[in-house]
């Protein structure tokens, strides 16, 4: 079972880092680069990539998911 602490870091995480980028050219280098942020992070705060992936399953797909409901949520111009 994930420990509490990792599913509220991530969330935390998520909530302040992944952002709408107009014009992305790649979403699956954003998810890269969201991904290594993320592990960076928890890393310094003790959580490993073994208790995201527990938590959430596969990290890519989780970003990838989260990026996208995020420029759903988002108006357009």
């Amino acid at each position: 079972m994930p420990r509490p602490d990792t599913e509220n870091f991530v969330k935390d995480w998520v909530a302040q880092n992944v952002r709408s980028v107009p014009g992305l050219a790649s979403l699956s280098l954003e998810v890269d680069r969201l991904a290594a942020g993320l592990t960076s992070a928890a890393r310094a705060e003790g959580i490993s990539g073994s208790d995201i992936h527990r938590a959430f399953g596969n990290i890519d797909d989780y970003l990838m998911a989260q990026y996208q409901q995020t420029c759903a949520s988002q108006p357009s111009s």
